[in-house]
């Protein structure tokens, strides 16, 4: 009976016809299994439709469970994990009269009530939602990290114990430090942010203090993002704990501290390179979050279209030279890097890198880190390395003459080299070079490549949808590409997944100027920036902004994230 009112109020609703009601009914009949099933799988009926028809077949609430539907702690608690996912149920509500509202898929599912009401002692009042909304949900906040955010909260608004509240740093001593470095919220509250880091794939976690409050920022996507701060009172301990983590000097805070540590969160090691810097209220921290998973890669996944990686990948491939990666701070110019060298790392190729600082510690590459405060620069570091019998040598970076020097003559001497330089685009990197102090012949007889990149935000995949775009902003399109008009244009929403902003994740757009014989003529020549630039992508070099309109072509950005990256290019 309770099956045929179903039936009925799917057939009330307009939802399904006669035809196709008598042919679930004979398939339920046959199988065993839910009418509402039936019509799932026959493809006549959503799972959402069913759900509504229980619903109002029933007199019961139906759950959206969407995506700003969120479960307290507390809800979480009442049902084990076990049991919401075998019965495929949540509990969303218990007030204070000993009652719980329970989102079921089958609200008559007596067993599944009984087992819940036994280990909760509560009565139930019964909801329903549909099956893949249910498991969402239960995949969403059955997790440690769901409450991150609450858990933060909850530290945030707990008054500190007078003894742990430093009023005057100066008076202090490095032991008073390490105790309440040690207390509970204290280490709590660092553990937690670490791992909401990891979670929502933030590169840098800025600490900021102010005269009466903290602000604690995440870099998300290249966009500082504000989170929940903890009470200024306890902010010299949390300062502590970290330096206790980075192996920094505790009692030092009157100069900048460099240090490092490492965690593991779902068996992925995560470093993290911590810088402070003192304030007029305090110091200052900036954690950089170095995830090692994140960095082992295809180069494809950096962005690259199968045209440029095979280029690349083909450059890389020369015995000698140079090739530099150009951009400003932020870039993934060493991401980029560390994705050639692990795409060039074999047990025949002896390949040492030398770095300020070592970012990521990848097996089989020999590593070294500069140290200036000792006298051990990039310079003096590279005559070093060039008595190791290197093949492949990573810079860090180019930043002086004597540097350039060493580089380009490692080069001619049957060296690769990679590195990298802070201009604009790829032409530039040529007459930075020049204005270093390296003559043009050394510039023309070495440099292979040079890719200058930039990375633009993604369309979250959650939320995307076809949207026009702006007048301005297709104003901005067709005027480097004609048939911009006759594209299909994808913008974020906004969703959980993302922050509300619309995009998640990002991905690099290149110049790639591969140094042929026309072009190292024209070096040999001087001829001036401007001419140079105009004559290289008459002569197929694809800029940074059509670089990245052909991302928005394919649907993976929008063209106000092109505007913003690439403004003055």
């Amino acid at each position: 009976m309770t099956e045929v009112r179903l039936g009925n109020v799917l057939l009330q609703r307009g939802l399904i016809k006669e035809s196709q009601l008598e042919s679930a009914i004979s398939r339920h009949r046959e199988t065993g299994q839910l009418l509402g099933e039936s019509l799932v799988e026959l493809g006549y009926v959503t799972q959402d439709d069913i759900g509504r028809a229980l619903a109002e077949q029933m007199g019961i609430p139906f759950y959206e469970l969407g995506d700003d539907f969120r479960m307290e702690k507390s809800e979480v608690k009442l049902v084990p994990e076990a049991v919401a996912r075998r019965c495929c149920l949540v509990a969303v509500k218990k007030d204070a009269s000993l009652s719980m509202t329970l989102v079921m898929k089958d609200p008559l599912d007596v067993e599944a009530i009984d087992t819940v009401r036994s280990l909760t002692r509560l009565e139930i009042h019964k909801a329903v939602s549909s099956e893949a909304r249910i498991r969402a949900a239960i995949d969403r906040f059955y997790t440690p990290e769901a409450h991150i955010e609450r858990d933060l909260q909850d530290i945030a608004e707990v008054e500190p114990d007078p003894a742990s509240v430093v009023l005057d740093e100066a008076q202090v001593n490095a032991e008073q430090l390490r105790v309440l470095a040690n207390d509970a919220p204290v280490v709590r509250f660092v553990n937690l942010l670490l791992m909401q880091a990891v979670r929502d794939r933030a590169s840098d976690i800025h600490f900021e203090p102010g005269e009466k409050d903290v602000r604690v920022r995440l870099r998300i996507d290249g966009v500082l993002r504000e989170i929940t701060p903890p009470p200024k009172a306890l902010y010299q301990a949390i300062v502590t704990r970290i330096k206790i983590l980075s192996t920094m000097d505790i009692a030092e805070r009157r100069l900048p501290l460099d240090g490092r540590f490492k965690f593991t969160v779902h068996d992925r090691i995560i470093d993290i390179r911590v810088s402070s810097l003192p304030q007029v209220h305090g110091e200052k921290l900036v954690l950089r979050v170095l995830d090692r998973k994140s960095l082992l890669v295809d180069m494809k996944d950096s962005g690259f279209n199968d045209v440029l990686l095979k280029r690349f990948q083909r450059i890389l491939q020369v015995p000698h030279g140079i090739i530099l990666v150009t951009g400003p701070t932020g870039s993934g110019k060493t991401t980029t890097l560390y994705g050639a060298l692990n795409y060039l790392k074999s047990p025949q190729w002896n390949i040492q890198t030398v770095e300020d600082p070592v970012e990521y510690l990848m097996p089989g590459i020999n590593q070294m880190q500069i140290k200036p405060q000792i006298g051990l620069d990039f310079a003096s570091a590279l005559r070093s390395i060039l008595r190791q019998d290197p093949d492949i040598i990573m810079i860090g970076e180019i930043r002086d003459l004597e540097t350039a020097r060493i580089a380009m003559r490692s080069a001619l001497t049957g060296h690769l080299v990679l590195s990298t330089l802070h201009t604009n685009d790829a032409p530039s990197a040529l007459w930075r070079l020049r204005d270093i102090g390296i003559e043009s012949y050394l510039v023309a007889a070495t440099v292979k490549l040079i890719v200058s990149q930039r990375l633009v935000r993604l369309v979250c995949p959650h939320c995307k949808e076809v949207k026009a775009p702006s007048e301005e902003a297709l104003a901005f399109a067709t005027s480097f590409c004609p048939d911009a008009g006759s594209w299909t244009y994808f913008y974020g929403k906004g969703c959980p997944k993302c922050s509300k902003t619309g995009y998640r994740g990002r991905s690099g757009i290149f110049e790639f100027l591969e140094v042929t014989d026309p072009i190292r003529e024209m070096i040999l020549q001087e001829t001036g920036g401007v001419v140079f630039r105009n004559k290289v992508i008459e002569m197929g070099m694809e800029t940074l902004v059509r670089s990245g309109l052909g991302k928005v072509k394919e649907g993976a950005t929008t063209i106000e994230e092109i505007m913003g990256v690439c403004a003055g290019d």
